[in-house]
């Protein structure tokens, strides 16, 4: 679907349940790209849900959640998605989870730069938000890295496993954005 020379961004199908799984079946993780609880799932759930949304109408104001692989030999890396989609004020926000072995390779950079051109382009989106826990250090180098600017801090907003952190909101106009 897009692509750079190392990442690929593409939509789930049943056959990538086993990698989803292994993705969302660690709690650590899910702390914090979740706001919602953890509830462990079974692999054959998950390919139950991509089964079920292949046969879906998408809807334009629902989420957009793509596999990120690598172009080379299609190694899963993590996801992408765009959520919280707004089409009447044309903004979203973006998230991405990435395999604890895809961190810290310049992927999660690749990713945010496919969605934004994604919502930017494709959606005809005016405005996109990134929003995490003020401790995920990574994320917020990544949303910086993609031109994104920090708007403000949510004090203890989040749940983070110990407690309630705070929560930065980043920013991205279309008119600031480089593509």
């Amino acid at each position: 679907m897009f692509a750079t020379d190392r990442v690929r961004l593409r939509t789930p199908t049943p056959d990538d349940a086993p990698d989803l799984f292994r993705l969302n079946a660690d709690p650590e993780l899910h702390l914090i790209t979740d706001d919602g609880p953890f509830l462990p799932h079974h692999v054959g759930q998950v390919r139950a849900r991509l089964e079920k949304r292949a046969g879906e109408q998408p809807d334009a104001g629902a989420a957009v959640s793509l596999l990120a692989e690598t172009v080379a030999d299609g190694a899963f890396l993590g996801t992408g998605v765009l959520w919280g989609i707004d089409t009447f004020s044309r903004l979203a926000h973006l998230g991405i989870t990435l395999l604890p072995e895809a961190r810290g390779q310049g992927y999660g950079t690749e990713v945010i730069r496919l969605l934004c051109r994604y919502g930017f382009r494709n959606r005809n989106l005016r405005r996109l938000e990134i929003e995490t826990l003020a401790a995920n250090t990574a994320m917020r180098r990544t949303a910086e890295r993609c031109g994104f600017v920090h708007e403000g801090t949510q004090r203890e907003r989040g749940y983070d496993g110990d407690g309630f952190g705070d929560m930065v909101i980043y920013g991205l106009l279309r008119r600031d954005w480089t593509p």
